[in-house]
C-alpha cells in the first residue's frame, strides 16, 4: 500500500510538470489573442483585487519594518559617532596636554638661557612624581636621583602656566633635600623650614624669604627705611651656599610697616604655582661651588634702633654692630 501511494504521488508530480511545460510551450507559441493568454488575463483580473487588498493590508507592516530598520540603523550610526567623538575628545585632550607641557618646558629653557649661573652648571629636567600629603611640610618628589648626578643642596627651578607679570609662572621652586638612587625630595620655598636670601629689584632692599605652615611666602629682615612698592620683582641675592643670584622668586604683594617692628614684613606672591607643578629643572652646580660665603645685614641690639641700608659696618662700640650670616643661615 505505501508503495502504491508513493507511485501515485510520483505520477501526479510528473503529470503536473508535463502540464506546466505544455502550458509554457503553448503560451510562447500562441499569439496574444490565443486561449492560453485569455485564461491568464482572466486569472489576473480575478486576482487583481486580492493583490490590491493584500498590498493594503501588508503596507502598515512594511512601513513598520522599514521604520524599525531605519531606527536601528540610526542607533548604530549614533553609537559609531559617539565612539568617534570620544576618540576625537581624547586626541584633543592629548594635544592640549602636549601644548601645555611644551609651554612649561619652554619656560624651563627660558630660565636656563636667561639665568646667570656659575660656569660649569648643568641642567636636568625632572618630573614630579609625588607631593607632601600634609600642609605641615611642603615638598615634592622627582624622578631623578644620585644615578643622574643629583645631590642634596642643589637648587631647583620650575615653570607653571600663569598670566600677568612678565616672569609669571617661572621661578625658584626650592632645593634638593634628600636623594636616593633614582628619586629625590625637593623642599619647596613655601615650606616653613625654608629660607632664601633675596633682594628686591628696583630698590636697595634685601632680606630673607621664608615659607610658612599656611604656604604663604614672607620676606623678612627688610630695612624699614627702604622704600618698597607693590609689584616689584623679588629674586635671589646670590648670598649663601645654595642659590645663585637673580633667580626669580615672586613679586611684592603687600608691605607691612607696623611701628613696633624694626623691619618691614613683605608678603610675596610666588611666580611658580606649586599646586600644578609637573616638571622642574635641577641646577647641577659644580662640586664645591657656592654663591657666596657670607651675607652681612644690620642686626640691632634694641627694639628702638632701626638699621639703615646705607650705613657701613660701625667702628665704635656704641653703634649697632654688624652681624655676619654664615653660609648655613638663609640657605
Amino acid at each position: 500500500m505505501p508503495r502504491n501511494k508513493l507511485a501515485w504521488r510520483r505520477g501526479v508530480f510528473v503529470i503536473l510538470i508535463l502540464a506546466s511545460l505544455a502550458l509554457l510551450t503553448l503560451s510562447f507559441r500562441q499569439t496574444e489573442s490565443g486561449p492560453v493568454h485569455a485564461v491568464q488575463e482572466a486569472g489576473a483580473s480575478l486576482l487583481s483585487p486580492l493583490q490590491s487588498w493584500g498590498a493594503k493590508v501588508a503596507e502598515p507592516f512594511q512601513d513598520g519594518y522599514q521604520w524599525l530598520k531605519t531606527l536601528w540603523s540610526a542607533h548604530q550610526r549614533a553609537e559609531r559617532l559617539e565612539e568617534e567623538l570620544q576618540i576625537l575628545k581624547g586626541e584633543a585632550i592629548k594635544l592640549e596636554e602636549q601644548g601645555e607641557e611644551n609651554l612649561r618646558l619652554r619656560g624651563l629653557l627660558d630660565l636656563r638661557d636667561k639665568g646667570t649661573y656659575p660656569d660649569g652648571t648643568d641642567f636636568k629636567v625632572a618630573r614630579v612624581i609625588g607631593k607632601s600629603p600634609t600642609r605641615w611640610q611642603a615638598w615634592v618628589q622627582i624622578d631623578l636621583g644620585s644615578a643622574d648626578g643629583i645631590r642634596a643642596g642643589l637648587p631647583v627651578v620650575g615653570a607653571t602656566p600663569a598670566a600677568g607679570e612678565v616672569l609669571a609662572g617661572k621661578g625658584l621652586v626650592g632645593k634638593i633635600l634628600s636623594v636616593t638612587e633614582h628619586t629625590s625630595q625637593v623642599q619647596l620655598i613655601t615650606d616653613s623650614e625654608s629660607s632664601v636670601m633675596a633682594k628686591i629689584q628696583g630698590s636697595r632692599a634685601e632680606g630673607i624669604v621664608e615659607g610658612s605652615v599656611s604656604g604663604d611666602l614672607i620676606m623678612d629682615y627688610v630695612d624699614r627705611d627702604v622704600v618698597v612698592e607693590s609689584k616689584l620683582v623679588i629674586v635671589t641675592s646670590g648670598y649663601g651656599p645654595v642659590y645663585p643670584a637673580d633667580i626669580p622668586i615672586g613679586i611684592v604683594a603687600s608691605v607691612g610697616e607696623e611701628d613696633v617692628n624694626i623691619y618691614k614684613e613683605i608678603e610675596v606672591r610666588a611666580f611658580v604655582d606649586f599646586r600644578v607643578l609637573e616638571e622642574v629643572m635641577v641646577l647641577i652646580l659644580p662640586e664645591g661651588t657656592t654663591a657666596s660665603s657670607t651675607w652681612t645685614t644690620a642686626a640691632p641690639t634694641s627694639t628702638t634702633t632701626a638699621p639703615t641700608s646705607t650705613t657701613a659696618a660701625p667702628t665704635s662700640t656704641t653703634s649697632t654692630p654688624a652681624t655676619t650670616v654664615q653660609p648655613g643661615m638663609g640657605r
